[in-house]
């Protein structure tokens, strides 16, 4: 008997490929890529600039098993089919996956779902198209950019400051804003219901923070389990020029039961401000800087900020160059330095003029009026003049700087030496002064405002290997109070606890409060989950101290 082949539907996330299961027969297999599977390595530039920028692609790490399943459904597949997010972005992973699976360009391969509900899916993979090279290329040239801006400015600021610090061209751009922006009086818009727009309005109204509203817009577009075979999207893509709902009908009052609070919040001021026909925002601002001040001196200026605000005002915060503390936005010492140094030899390519050109450029390629080449050229001889004055300047006896070396107050427990808070490739440490000889070294203790839930002590934040979090109780081991969970700053409502967020890798996030007698913890999902991870750790725990004694005897 022949085989029943079934097509393969590649999407870049595990959510959208959830949802689309619920609405596609038997008859498909669909796989996410989790992402870029190729992207140019972290640690070099990944570009030739003398062989018209080509760039190298490698295999992101973790990914090469993903690949190979990939490959071998895709041997099998009858047709293939690219549903990644219907942008420049989507495009380039398309074509990307064109090549890994040898799928053809020029066939009838792209799908777009710029909804995610049953019919809309149906007439995408019915409409299928080749691949869009222009907006391939456009893509392309930003990201061939923008690696060479970060990565030699990352060079120019290893000498300049020290290593590890670095900078891109929209993070350059909020920096010089944010130092400039002292803004008062009120500010209104008349204008389509954009994603920048919801993002200052969900700011506004709600008090999310972007991160927030993007991450929760996502899940409202990706799909929603309302009922029984009625799985889908409640509003379509929301990166395209204006968000709209899928059905005008669905209020949100008959979806509330299905929604966690956040979504219903969320959808519920979209649903309202998309069916007022009447609709304008209105903001205040109050002269200090502020992010609602920093929007709206982006939307003052025109720049195109809806798809990178989040990442690039988050990345600020992580690298610790701005802090963000009762809604007002400060740039920190470091933070002074980076903006200082760029000025001096960088200010007019990081400047306002220049980054809506290069958008508009961008969006000139996407659309078959420009080269990609001739841009990227363009741009990149005029950045390299400024990066070899300022390469220059710095003298030929200029190296890469280490970090400042910070003694910290406590004492190496093995030699009675100053502990030095040093930066590692998983963030900060403390290590003995006395090494080599002392080589000894420990996770470097942050203490947060939050408190303990069991004891009321101080929560402390430390980094471990491979990127991992770990939350626990400063009077440990008096206190055994320990998560994986990240500390919210509002207390539970009820009991005045400290609440958390657990976050899943295929499903929305999820809020819970600390206290685990806490009334809001009765029959709450989460309390199988912790009770899980709470075994896990008595397990390791044991394992450890069973492996100590052994050694010891």
């Amino acid at each position: 008997m022949a085989k029943n082949l079934k097509s393969l539907i590649l999407v870049e996330s595990a959510a959208k490929a959830r949802t689309l299961k619920k609405f596609i027969g038997r008859s498909y297999n669909i796989i996410s890529t989790d992402g870029f599977l190729k992207d140019m390595p972290k640690s070099k530039i990944g570009v030739d600039e003398e062989q018209n920028f080509l760039p190298n692609y490698i295999t992101i790490r973790g990914k090469a098993s993903l690949v190979h399943e990939i490959e071998k459904t895709a041997l099998d597949a009858r047709r293939i089919f690219l549903g990644m997010n219907p942008d420049a972005k989507g495009e380039f992973l398309a074509k990307q996956c064109c090549e890994l699976f040898g799928v053809n360009t020029k066939s009838k391969c792209r799908v777009k779902f710029f909804e995610l509900t049953k019919d809309a899916v149906k007439n995408a993979i019915e409409n299928a198209e080749p691949i869009d090279e222009k907006l391939v290329n456009a893509f392309q040239a930003k990201q061939i950019i923008d690696k060479i801006v970060s990565h030699k400015i990352g060079e120019y600021l290893a000498c300049k400051i020290y290593r590890g610090v670095k900078v891109g061209r929209f993070r350059a751009l909020l920096l010089k804003l944010i130092a400039g922006i002292q803004p008062d009086g009120n500010f209104e818009l008349n204008k389509k219901f954009t994603p920048a727009l919801l993002q200052e309005i969900s700011l506004n109204e709600l008090k999310y923070s972007t991160p927030k509203t993007r991450l929760i817009v996502e899940q409202l577009y990706e799909g929603m389990n309302l009922e029984e075979k009625n799985y889908c999207g409640l509003i379509k893509y929301p990166y395209d020029e204006e968000i709209f709902l899928t059905d005008e009908n669905r209020t949100p009052e008959s979806v509330k039961e299905f929604l966690t609070a956040n979504q219903f919040k969320l959808y519920e001021l979209i649903y309202k401000k998309i069916t007022d026909k009447n609709f304008s925002a209105k903001f205040e601002l109050n002269g200090e800087c502020s992010e609602k001040s920093l929007m709206a001196t982006l939307d003052t200026l025109k720049i195109d900020w809806g798809d990178v605000y989040a990442v690039g005002i988050s990345s600020l915060v992580k690298r610790q160059y701005v802090e963000i503390k009762d809604a007002k936005i400060k740039i920190t010492e470091l933070g002074e330095k980076v903006l200082s140094a760029v000025d001096e030899f960088f200010d007019e390519l990081f400047s306002v003029e220049s980054y809506n050109e290069l958008t508009k450029n961008f969006a000139e390629i996407a659309e078959g009026k420009a080269d990609k080449n001739s841009v990227i050229e363009n741009y990149c001889k005029k950045f390299n003049d400024a990066f070899n004055s300022a390469m220059t300047a710095l003298g030929d006896d200029a190296f890469p700087k280490d970090e400042p070396v910070i003694e910290s107050d406590e004492v190496c427990e093995k030699c009675g030496r100053p502990m030095l808070i040093r930066r590692g490739r998983y963030g900060r440490f403390l290590a003995c002064s006395g090494y080599p000889e002392c080589k000894n070294a420990k996770p470097y203790v942050n203490y947060l405002e939050q408190k303990c839930p069991k004891c009321g002590g101080r929560i402390t934040k430390r980094n471990l290997r491979g990127g991992k979090i770990f939350y626990g109780c400063e009077n440990f081991p008096q206190c055994d109070f320990n998560s994986w969970d990240e500390p919210q700053e509002k207390p539970c409502k009820v009991c005045g606890s400290t609440m958390f967020i657990h976050r899943f890798k295929d499903r929305p996030p999820m809020i819970y409060c600390g206290n685990e007698n806490c009334e809001t913890r009765k029959n709450h999902p989460m309390n199988k989950i912790l009770a899980e991870n709470k075994r896990r750790y008595e397990e390791n725990k044991a394992r450890r101290e069973n492996k100590k004694s052994k050694v010891e005897k």
